[in-house]
């Protein structure tokens, strides 16, 4: 039996509709943007971190538009490492890509559980975050064990909870607004305005992350692109909202700087207490949505390693009875959760999350320009057509990101590099094993990770397959 034919077996299910795409990219990126990343970045720079936010979402509005586009074409689980391998035809660079992006998934798994601990301590002092981060850990293993169908159920509901939240402290907010606490504005120059730009962008670090499910959303072609550019847009409107009011009715932007929890400490000098225990509870559900979405996402990498032959096979086993990567699933959650309780170094991990995504956004917009520059037949099966649009996207999307990394890899490549050399070890096992066994790459290549081959045409290529011979 033929690798397409096994793989067949072990695709995956479209059971997810436009609305928990949405709430996916909204719900899953609020958690460690909105209720934690918008009140410590001022510290370099005040309350211009408003400004920093809108920068911040044209680039990030780029890079959704760039996914959402390149998503039409290969609707297939794990995103970038589908949206690379199958335009170049190639595995290698589509594993690098996503290879570091992996361990940034678990550490943010880790660090957002344990977010979500810290929060729950508004409530009961006496918690233990690194034990409440690991229950919250096994209940969302549970849900996404049984497949995206309760997953999306359970995110919708997250996702109407936590905007109530938000309103509750943004609509009163505004009528509470005292213009002279934006003063000064710019509190650390160019320099410090630069430095927000990294923890900022991580506000905006789950845009993509519909992507990673693309296997298991139904009219991808729509809903995709919708879910994408549509949540980045709700995201970049509450972000600029309510830096607006956090930042506007509190007199001293260090206090916001300096909390752990921004928005709760902002509703505390003009909210009630019952309305700064529902803007509380919003940061327990913004944590908790966010861990959801990362699992959720996180498993389709190896998930589709394993699919092309590149990592083992038994990840890309799934459920007789639930049809989800359970093994994948699993090992996510023993990593995140063993991380919950080995918070050494947990910090910089979560800075090499930052560090992958940027460099994934800027290989898919790098991408998205490669397809239209060379006239690709690929573009030729997208859901929509916007030559001009796309190629700015692509390009804002690609300068944008290189020019965050050169922020964000400082102390990072140490854990990076390493990391990438064990991957490029896994990969080249592997390889090494599918040329022994003569494993038809073009074949594997000629089939979408997560996508019955009934379903997947791969007749949009311009050339012959080029293998990683």
């Amino acid at each position: 039996m033929s690798s397409v034919d096994v793989n067949d077996g072990r695709s995956l299910k479209r059971s997810m509709g436009l609305f928990g795409a949405l709430s996916t990219v909204v719900a899953g990126t609020l958690g460690a943007g909105l209720f934690v990343t918008l009140g410590t970045a001022s510290a370099t720079t005040g309350p211009s971190v408003i400004l920093v936010v809108a920068l911040s979402g044209i680039v990030a509005m780029s890079i959704a538009l760039n996914y959402g586009w390149v998503a039409t074409i290969f609707p297939g689980a794990a995103g970038s490492y589908a949206y690379v391998s199958r335009t170049f035809e190639n595995r290698l660079p589509g594993f690098i890509v996503t290879w570091s992006k992996w361990l940034g998934y678990m550490a943010a798994d880790a660090a957002l559980a344990i977010g979500f601990g810290s929060y729950l301590q508004v409530f009961y002092p006496a918690v233990d975050p690194a034990l409440a981060g690991f229950g919250l850990l096994t209940v969302l293993f549970l849900v996404n064990l049984v497949g995206t169908k309760g997953y999306s159920v359970s995110q919708n509901a997250i996702f109407g909870v936590l905007i109530l939240s938000i309103l509750v402290l943004v609509i009163p907010g505004s009528f509470s607004i005292d213009p002279a606490n934006y003063q000064p504005f710019f509190t650390g120059g160019f320099d410090g305005f630069l430095g927000a730009a990294v923890p900022l962008f991580y506000a905006y670090i789950g845009i993509a992350v519909a992507g990673q499910m693309g296997a298991e959303v139904k009219n991808p072609s729509r809903n995709l692109p919708l879910a994408m550019a549509g949540g980045t847009a709700i995201l970049i409107f509450l972000y600029m909202w309510t830096a607006a009011v956090i930042y506007g009715v509190v007199g001293d932007y260090t206090v916001l700087a300096n909390s752990a929890r921004p928005l709760a400490t902002a509703a505390e000098t003009f909210l009630g207490d019952s309305a700064t225990a529902v803007v509380a509870f919003g940061g327990l559900l913004a944590t908790a949505s966010s861990v959801h979405a990362v699992m959720a996402a996180g498993i389709k990498m190896p998930y589709s390693w394993a699919w092309d032959e590149v990592f083992p096979k038994w990840f890309s086993s799934v459920s007789d009875r639930f049809g989800t990567p359970h093994w994948s699933l699993l090992t996510l959650y023993v990593v995140a959760s063993a991380l919950t309780f080995w918070s050494t170094g947990l910090s910089q991990a979560i800075a090499i999350a930052t560090f992958s995504y940027l460099i994934a956004y800027a290989a898919v917009s790098i991408t998205v320009l490669y397809i239209l520059w060379t006239e690709s037949r690929l573009a030729e099966s997208a859901g929509f057509t916007r030559p001009t649009l796309l190629s700015v996207t692509g390009v804002v999307g690609a300068l944008g990101s290189v020019g965050i990394l050169t922020q964000a890899y400082q102390g990072s490549l140490s854990i990076y590099v390493p990391w990438v050399a064990v991957g490029l070890v896994v990969f080249s096992v592997f390889w090494y094993r599918g040329r022994q066994k003569d494993v038809d790459v073009e074949a594997i290549l000629a089939t979408l990770p997560g996508v019955p081959s009934d379903e997947y045409d791969p007749q949009v290529r311009t050339k012959g397959v080029v293998d990683d011979d």
